[in-house]
């Protein structure tokens, strides 16, 4: 269950909550009562997530060859 902390705690009480990280696994960061963000350990997160996420293709978005062949066709330009 993550831990809750105010805005002004965290800025007063890092160092603390920092290792508090390590047994509490996730903290989340509010102010008035509303979530500003959350902080997860960095061992949790999977070392291989750049790599992972570099392969997969987007094929919803065209490549720049793509764009500049549209750029071309709009202006007439062959």
């Amino acid at each position: 269950m993550p831990r809750y902390v105010t805005a002004k705690e965290f800025r007063q009480r890092f160092t603390e909550i920092v290792e508090d990280l390590k047994r509490t696994g996730e903290i989340v960061v509010v102010k008035r009562s509303k979530p500003l963000f959350k902080i997860l350990p960095f061992e949790e997160i999977p070392s291989d997530l750049l790599n992972r996420a570099s392969s997969i293709e987007d094929n919803g978005q065209p490549d720049l060859q793509e764009i500049s062949r549209i750029v071309h066709e709009v202006r007439g330009i062959q």
